[in-house]
């Protein structure tokens, strides 16, 4: 018979086995993957302590595939601290991290491959090259290297030899809030052999190389798989040539270069963006791309020759120049006239600034552009409505004859003048781009209305025969105010009804 003493043993137990039964460690039952993927999304030093739970643990941390070392060496800001950090503190915090790192990578499993490896902060030469090897060896998909360098550091042959890397980005950051950087001449050196050696690289992204006047991209057969280029701050090469048999997208900014010539049949989307600064003789763009989709032109001076087939399956368009009108020759303007030329296939443009005045000279000087609009659909401008804009709006209104969406952003300026006649003696000649206006949107971001918006609105309204809404916003109501009389006097052909946005309450 079961004593009082034995039955109390025997009920603890149950209870304690039923808690067990509660609190199971179910995590530890899901799949390696799963888990991998867990720990990919914890900070890197959490994921690390998991190592120490189990055996278990050990081996998911030690064959971890996604590596993510980009916020383990903090440099951003360390001289905003109380008591600013000399330079060996930093290099003395950065070793202790990159010990770390040598031994997580020497220490993983002979079979486990590393999907991703990134890692952003001080980078000595040595350390990289201790890394490589490892890289390489566990088939290294994706690298990410975005440092800070007190020297030039020359990129090992056998990191381009890695036949599994698709994915690289080598970005050399000379940051203000770095005390470490004070060299100009802190850059990656790319050795002339990587293009042949990274058959399999899809997407590649350089910022701060030096290319040593080595022409990488120059040769189709070169980079053969390679998808998305961008390349960035990159110097020593004043004549760009890319031609990448299966590159669809690419990225050219910061480049003082004098000549850029892409080809490339099945690119889909090109941004050139603050190049050719103040190019002079000889410079040129040459642009073959019959698939392109997005072509995105911001803050270039203009070349002197600028060949550009056209784009006939164009869908997005944006144009923006760096360089004042005045220096714009009349080479320099038709230059700009082919440019904008090219774009005749698009269905959306943005337009800004600088080039409507430019287009203003390319009115003045040819009689507008030798190509229409015929797919425009969708037009964005953003202007403040000077005397010298006005006739390049108007060259553009003239050439677009299907745009169905218009939006003029209009910004502060000086010397704002629009004479009413200067709009109403452009009535019949834009008749073709105001019959087939439907919907109208005026932002304005100046304090006070301006005569010249005013205009503006009440010719949109009065001759816009096809208008079924008109949206205006502004940042205070006395513009609301002052636009709203226009309605009632001018809005008798709009069949739909007018909207008054305010950003903010004043």
């Amino acid at each position: 018979m079961e004593t009082r003493a034995a039955k109390k043993r025997r009920l603890l137990m149950e209870q304690e086995n039923k808690h067990n039964e509660k609190i199971k460690d179910r995590l530890s039952d899901l799949p390696d993957d799963v888990l991998h993927r867990t720990l990919s999304f914890l900070p890197i030093k959490s994921a690390a302590h998991t190592s120490t739970l189990s055996k278990r643990w050990r081996k998911l941390w030690d064959s971890c595939p996604i590596l993510n070392f980009s916020k383990a060496c903090r440099l951003t800001g360390l001289r905003f601290e109380k008591k600013p950090a000399t330079v060996g503190e930093v290099y003395d915090r950065h070793s202790k991290v990159v010990n770390g790192i040598s031994k997580v990578l020497s220490g993983r499993h002979e079979n486990s491959n590393i999907e991703v490896f990134e890692y952003a902060g001080y980078m000595n030469p040595s350390w990289l090259l201790d890394w490589v090897p490892c890289l390489v060896k566990h088939r290294v998909e994706k690298l990410v290297l975005d440092v800070w360098l007190v020297h030039s550091l020359d990129l090992p042959c056998s990191l381009f030899e890695c036949n599994s890397l698709r994915s690289l980005t080598l970005e050399a950051t000379r940051s203000e809030h770095c005390l470490l950087i004070n060299n100009p001449d802190t850059r990656f050196w790319l050795p002339s052999s990587c293009a042949r050696a990274t058959s399999g690289l899809r997407s590649l992204s350089l910022t701060g190389v030096d290319f040593a006047g080595n022409v990488l991209f120059s040769d189709p057969s070169l980079f053969p798989s390679l998808e998305k280029l961008t390349v960035d701050h990159c110097r020593r090469i004043s004549h760009l040539k890319i031609c990448c048999a299966n590159l669809k997208c690419l990225e050219v900014c910061s480049m003082d270069i004098k000549s850029l010539d892409i080809s490339g049949m099945k690119l889909e989307k090109l941004t050139v963006k603050l190049c050719f600064n103040g190019c002079g003789k000889g410079s040129s763009v040459k642009i073959l791309a019959p698939n392109l989709q997005t072509f995105c032109w911001n803050d270039n001076d203009i070349a002197e020759k600028c060949l550009i087939q056209s784009f006939p399956k164009l869908m997005e368009g944006e144009i923006s120049s760096c360089v004042l009108p005045a220096n714009v020759s009349k080479v320099k303007a038709q230059s700009a006239a082919n440019l904008l030329s090219s774009l005749s296939q698009v269905g959306s443009l943005c337009l800004s600034y600088r080039i409507l005045e430019i287009l203003s000279k390319i009115y003045l000087e040819f009689g507008g552009l030798p190509y229409s609009f015929m797919n425009l659909k969708t037009l964005q401008i953003y202007t403040d409505l000077r005397k010298a804009d006005i006739p390049g709006i108007a060259c553009i209104f003239r050439s677009s004859h299907a745009v169905r969406n218009l939006t003029i952003t209009i910004t502060a300026g000086c010397d704002i003048h629009s004479p009413p006649a200067g709009w109403e003696n452009q009535a019949q000649s834009l008749s073709s781009f105001l019959c087939h206006l439907k919907v109208v949107n005026i932002v304005v971001w100046t304090n006070t209305i301006h005569e010249s918006v005013i205009n503006v609105v009440r010719f949109l309204l009065q001759h816009g025969r096809g208008l079924q809404k008109f949206v205006i916003s502004s940042w205070h109501s006395k513009v609301h105010d002052q636009l709203a009389t226009l309605f009632p006097r001018a809005s008798t052909h709009l069949e739909g009804s007018w909207f008054y946005t305010n950003f903010i309450n004043t």
